[in-house]
């Protein structure tokens, strides 16, 4: 996602699973599949992770901002 810093890391799977984290965030999102009969043509999940990862990190600090 965009809001992930440059020291961020982590893994993808060809069925759609992924872990990435940030340690300057103190953030992580683990986004477990089961896609069935995966293709590389198929591009839905790699457009999609970004996607999640932003919401994660947009939910996170609103719900920070709301405890101030």
């Amino acid at each position: 996602g965009k809001y992930f810093s440059a020291n961020s890391f982590g893994h993808t799977g060809f069925t759609g699973t992924s872990i990435w984290i940030d340690p300057e965030r103190k953030l992580y999102v683990i986004f477990l599949t089961n896609r069935v009969y995966p293709t590389r043509k198929n591009r839905r999940l790699v457009k999609f992770r970004p996607v999640l990862h932003d919401a994660v990190v947009e939910t996170v600090e609103r719900m920070h901002l709301q405890k101030q």
